[in-house]
């Protein structure tokens, strides 16, 4: 996987008289992408008497360079009693020179006070977005960034700032953290240390904790004490500590693109899949050399009962790929096995066609229709299908093998997949929750995703929460199910929904998972449902 260039910023904790010349000097002359610098540099008293800024109150005095600034504004837990006032302000003078956004200071104690201001300065139209900076050396951090996001509705224009704690001794578990919407993370000075040649670099615990939001979209901001000695060493060593990230496996590589991406899941029962979804699907080795696996070990034992020929029937082939797979099993084992495959999609019927011609030498009986309602003499000893969804059975695998079964196959007929087990967990993630709230549709927070999820935070164990099975004799049993589960979170949090997750098994000792403890290795064909809760 190509490197990924890390934003990196500076944040000057000693005064700066002109933003201008400090982005021409420091910021340039050190390799930093960006800074945060104060708005003003009077104090707030002066402000209210004047009623606005003079040019000389003010550090970020134009616009010129307002897309590499970030204006961090004046105390917002000051005891002056036109604090918000002040702060409203700056907020607007942000706004009207087109900042990146405003940063504001720690929240303090005072934080009803301090959610109120910022719902206000969020609710007008030209507000730019606000940085809260969340400091982690508060233990309270979480709970009083949680009071004032929701004090402001969850506002997309609101965003953490978080500012790492230097003095811990050991790694920190961010997951807490990267369920929320951290843009960027700040590296106080201190964290540094210097190796033996002179040169900054952070502790073991701290690499860790960095390495850790490296995988994440968030750019990072190194305080200095003094731009002008060693803030470029500490920024090039950044660089160099992301440069040296583990490669991501080609799959895995191509999943990212993905990642918190919300999808409608697919309807194959309904609409026809095109080629290019076929495709997508056809190139998941590990799920096809499972059932690979799956149909050698159900050939080996039907054949061993049966002592005649096999009819193995694929339902709903789609482009073949299972079709090729059946031809290669009864291969390995030199069995007699006739193989059945059976589509309704009339544009993949073409595909089939084709291929039964140039490369499986007209082994195959291609034959057209739907599997619910299909009639033959002869009878499937062996029924193949890849019909599962994220959920297991949320594209309709259970009503499609309930006619299949009793219209195709034989009495003692071996289905694969063999069962299936739906499992939840419960899910935070502001990023997931926003998305959601943004899609279309009139039933946005009660429809299911399929999501590549991210940014989250899996709360407790994915429990199961029903399964189906699959297979002569048939025990009739309706297909509706509902469950109840009681989950323990980890930490506090907002429940933002439920992850869903899906296990199998194809045949005995042959199992496919998207569960995160128990994951078939670099299967990448599902990802996970998404399911939102509306969050009040």
């Amino acid at each position: 996987m190509p490197f990924k260039r890390i934003s990196i910023g500076a944040e000057p904790l000693q005064t700066v008289d002109d933003a201008d010349a400090f982005v021409a000097g420091d910021m340039v002359r050190e390799g930093a992408d960006f800074a945060i610098l104060p708005i003003i540099r009077c104090n707030e008293e002066e402000v209210m008497n004047w009623g606005h800024f003079e040019p000389e109150d003010l550090v970020i005095k134009s616009a010129d360079n307002s897309y590499c600034l970030l204006g961090a504004t004046s105390s917002w837990d000051s005891d002056y009693e036109y604090t918000e006032t002040v702060v409203g302000i700056q907020a607007e003078y942000a706004g009207y020179t087109g900042l990146k956004g405003v940063v504001t200071s720690a929240i303090g104690n005072k934080v009803p006070a301090f959610g109120r201001l910022l719902y206000s300065i969020l609710a007008k139209e030209s507000s730019p977005k606000v940085y809260v900076r969340v400091c982690l050396s508060d233990e309270n951090a979480w709970q009083k960034w949680n009071r004032v996001r929701v004090m402001c509705n969850h506002s997309p224009q609101l965003q953490v700032l978080l500012e790492l704690d230097p003095s811990t001794e050991k790694a920190v578990d961010m997951k807490q953290w990267m369920a929320e919407p951290v843009h960027i993370v700040v590296l106080p000075e201190s964290m540094f240390t210097k190796n033996a040649g002179g040169y900054p670099v952070l502790p073991r615990q701290h690499q860790a904790t960095v390495a850790a939001w490296m995988d994440y979209d968030i750019a990072f901001v190194i305080q200095t004490t003094d731009a002008g000695s060693g803030l470029g060493d500490r920024i090039r060593y950044l660089r160099h500590l992301g440069q040296s990230q583990p490669e991501r496996s080609v799959q895995n590589s191509a999943s990212d693109e993905y990642r918190d991406i919300l999808q409608v899941p697919l309807q194959p029962l309904m609409d026809h899949l095109e080629s290019a979804t076929y495709e997508t699907f056809e190139q998941d080795e590990p799920k096809y050399a499972h059932y690979e696996e799956a149909m050698v070990r159900a050939i080996g034992d039907v054949a061993a009962r049966l002592k005649r020929r096999i009819v193995l029937m694929v339902v709903g082939a789609g482009r073949g790929p299972l079709v090729s797979r059946a031809l290669r099993a009864a291969r390995r084992l030199e069995a007699d096995v006739h193989v059945i495959a059976l589509e309704k999609n009339p544009n993949a019927m073409v595909e089939l066609q084709r291929k039964n011609a140039t490369l499986w030498l007209n082994k195959v009986e291609v034959i057209y229709g739907d599997m619910r309602n299909k009639q033959f003499v002869e009878k499937a000893d062996i029924l193949v299908s890849e019909l599962l969804g994220s959920f297991g059975d949320n594209e309709l695998s259970p009503e499609c093998l309930d006619g299949a079964l009793e219209n195709l196959a034989t009495n003692e007929c071996v289905c694969i997949p063999r069962r299936y087990t739906a499992y939840v967990a419960p899910l935070s993630s502001s990023m997931l929750f926003r998305r959601a709230r943004k899609h279309t549709g009139s039933f946005k927070l009660e429809t299911p995703y399929v999501v590549n999820i991210h940014a989250a935070h899996i709360l407790d164990d994915a429990q199961p929460v029903w399964k189906f099975r699959h297979g002569r004799p048939v025990v009739p049993t309706p297909n509706e199910r509902t469950s109840s589960t009681v989950f323990t979170a980890r930490s506090e949090s907002i429940v933002h929904g439920l992850a869903g997750f899906f296990d199998a098994e194809l045949y005995p000792g042959v199992e496919l998972s998207i569960c995160p403890a128990t994951h078939t290795p670099d299967m990448h064909s599902w990802f996970p449902m998404y399911f939102p809760i509306q969050v009040i």
